[in-house]
């Protein structure tokens, strides 16, 4: 009996860890060569968040607009909730963007972001 609770919590624990690794992933934003804007469409769950990270310089200007199909996705950062983005970089490095779905079913969306 002992046995089969140690092999039932093993196997919950990996559940969480896949859900909350899944939970965690950040989609990279790329810049093909000579450009300032990349395009991103995807799905996203109803309730749900999804992660975007670029690369960026100290004192560039990254702009953001994102549409979706149900009206009801936007940019979070703190108390923001907006389809459009606007923030001057502090520093060299990662920038880490989230959207959200507000929406009580999966919505289609189109993420441009901007650097200047």
């Amino acid at each position: 009996m002992l046995k089969n609770f140690g092999l039932k919590i093993s196997i919950l624990a990996i559940i969480f860890l896949m859900a909350a690794s899944d939970s965690m992933a950040q989609t990279r934003i790329r810049f093909a060569r000579g450009r300032n804007s990349a395009t991103v469409t995807g799905r996203l769950a109803a309730g749900a968040t999804r992660g975007f990270v670029l690369r960026a310089s100290q004192g560039q200007v990254l702009t953001g607009t994102l549409s979706s199909t149900n009206g009801k996705a936007d940019f979070t950062q703190g108390n923001l909730h907006d389809t459009q983005y606007s923030q001057t970089v502090e520093e060299n490095g990662d920038v880490y963007i989230s959207i959200d779905n507000h929406g009580s079913r999966t919505t289609r969306f189109t993420l441009t972001i901007s650097i200047q």
